[in-house]
């Protein structure tokens, strides 16, 4: 695992625009040929750069990005409140997780939850995993979450199941 050069680092302006590319294209490998297409198609540079710009207004929110040689490789998003129907009273939630494939077994995840656990200030935290995320759902089990039992359905076209996890 190389992760000497990987920093986390609170999202700034400089790195939007780099952070939602990476947003849309994790989103594209991660779904493609599992969510219907036109919900892939949505989530373009552009329509991430304005959630992005948007994310940073939102003082319960934290968003952090990897950063290797000044490129974004991947990012987080925490809540220090958590959406509903997740029911852990003081845990924040960790909204998204996303590191480019290619940038995968570096360390990077591990980092941004970490850091986002240190700047969000709780070590508690609860997200949910699309069902058909065994990746994700392996790395979560690795860095010590694990299953609460809970699950719930998005409804992208067809209903997807998520699973809940807590540390």
């Amino acid at each position: 695992m190389n992760c000497m050069t990987i920093r986390i680092v609170p999202i700034e302006p400089k790195w939007f625009e780099q952070k939602a590319q990476v947003q849309s294209r994790t989103w594209r490998e991660l779904n493609q040929g599992r969510i219907p297409q036109g919900i892939v198609d949505a989530i373009t540079p552009e329509f991430a750069l304005a959630l992005t710009r948007k994310a940073t207004q939102n003082r319960d929110q934290v968003t952090l990005v990897a950063v290797d040689a000044d490129q974004v490789i991947g990012f987080a998003e925490l809540l220090r409140t958590p959406r509903p129907p997740t029911d852990r009273p003081g845990a924040a939630e960790l909204a998204s997780l996303y590191v480019l494939e290619s940038q995968h077994h570096r360390g990077a995840g591990r980092m941004l939850v970490e850091a986002g656990q240190r700047a969000i200030g709780n070590n508690r935290l609860a997200l949910w995993v699309m069902r058909f995320n065994t990746n994700a759902q392996e790395f979560y089990r690795h860095i010590g979450f694990h299953e609460t039992g809970r699950t719930q359905t998005e409804d992208l076209g067809p209903e997807l199941e998520m699973i809940n996890y807590g540390d």
